[in-house]
C-alpha cells in the first residue's frame, strides 16, 4: 500500500465518518475502483482508520466525554447504594444512561457482521444505499426540530436513535447522518442531535473494533506500518476538522447539500 493511497483513505474516513455521507460507502467504492478491491487486508486497514476518527471525536468532545464518564461511575455508585432515581439524576447522568440505551440495538449488528461486511464488495448495492442516505438527509432537513436536549430524550427516543444507528451499519448509509436524522425525528434540537450522534459514536466505534481486531490478527495479514500510521493520523486530523464543519452545518441547516451529493455519487456507482 502506498503512502498516497493511505493518505487518501485516511482523509476519506476522517471526512465521511462525521460528515453525513457514509465513510463505509466511500471506502468500499475507493477500494473497489482504485485499490485492490474488498479484502481482509483492506478491512484491517479500515479498522485502524476508524480508530483515528475515534481519537478525533474524543478530543473534540473531551469535556463532554470526561463529564459523562464521571457521571457513569456516579450512577453505578448510586445504583449499588440504592439511591439512584431518574428524576433526581443530573443532566450528565441522564446523558450517560441514554448513550448506553442507544447503543443496545447495535447488539444485533454483531450477529449480522459477516453478511454486512460482504455487502461492501458490491458497488451497486453501496450506490443504492448512498441514494437512500441522500434522500434521508434531504427529507430529514424538512423536519422541524422540537427543541429537546439530550437529557430529555427519554429511553424510547434513545432506542429509536439507536435503531437508526443499527440500520446505518449497511455500507452506503451514514452513521452520523442516520443518527442525526433520528435525533431530530425523536425531537432533539438539531445541534443536540449532532452532539448526541458524536457521543454515541464512541461506544459504537470501540465496539466495532473490539470485534474486528481479533479477526484481523487471526488472519495473519502483513501490516505495512508506515502507511497504516499515516492513514491513522490523517483520519484523526481530517476527522477533527470535519466535526467542526458539521457543527457549523447544523447551525445553518445545510444538510441537504450532503444529501444531493450522496444521491449523485450513488447514481454514479449504480450506473457505472
Amino acid at each position: 500500500m502506498s503512502i498516497l493511497y493511505a493518505i487518501l483513505c485516511g482523509a476519506l474516513q476522517g471526512a465521511c465518518e462525521f460528515l453525513p455521507v457514509s465513510s463505509s460507502g466511500h471506502l468500499a467504492l475507493l477500494h473497489e475502483f482504485f485499490g485492490n478491491g474488498f479484502s481482509e487486508a483492506e478491512l484491517g486497514f479500515d479498522v485502524l482508520l476508524h480508530l483515528g476518527t475515534l481519537v478525533a471525536v474524543v478530543i473534540s468532545y473531551r469535556r463532554d466525554v470526561m463529564a459523562i464518564v464521571r457521571a457513569f461511575f456516579c450512577v453505578i455508585g448510586k445504583i449499588f447504594r440504592g439511591r439512584f432515581k431518574w428524576r433526581d439524576a443530573s443532566s450528565d447522568e441522564k446523558t450517560a444512561i441514554l448513550i448506553i440505551v442507544a447503543t443496545v440495538p447495535l447488539a444485533a449488528a454483531v450477529l449480522l457482521k459477516g453478511k454486512v461486511e460482504a455487502l461492501s464488495a458490491y458497488p451497486k448495492f453501496v450506490g443504492a444505499m448512498l441514494i437512500v442516505n441522500g434522500a434521508m438527509l434531504i427529507l430529514g432537513g424538512m423536519i422541524k426540530p422540537r427543541g429537546k436536549d439530550i437529557s430529555s430524550l427519554g429511553a424510547v427516543g434513545a432506542l429509536g436513535v439507536g435503531t437508526f444507528q443499527l440500520i446505518a451499519c449497511l455500507p452506503g448509509l451514514s452513521r452520523s447522518g442516520s443518527t442525526i436524522t433520528g435525533g431530530v425525528v425523536f425531537g432533539l434540537d438539531r445541534e443536540e442531535a449532532v452532539r448526541f450522534s458524536f457521543l454515541m459514536s464512541i461506544p459504537a466505534i470501540v465496539g466495532a473494533n473490539v470485534f474486528s481486531v481479533p479477526d484481523v490478527l487471526r488472519s495473519g495479514i502483513a501490516v505495512d506500518a508506515l502507511p497504516c500510521a499515516v492513514g491513522f493520523a490523517t483520519a484523526a486530523v481530517v476527522g477533527f476538522i470535519s466535526i467542526k464543519l458539521i457543527k457549523r452545518a447544523a447551525k445553518k441547516k445545510n444538510f441537504y447539500i450532503f444529501g444531493i451529493y450522496c444521491v449523485i455519487l450513488g447514481l454514479v456507482a449504480v450506473l457505472r
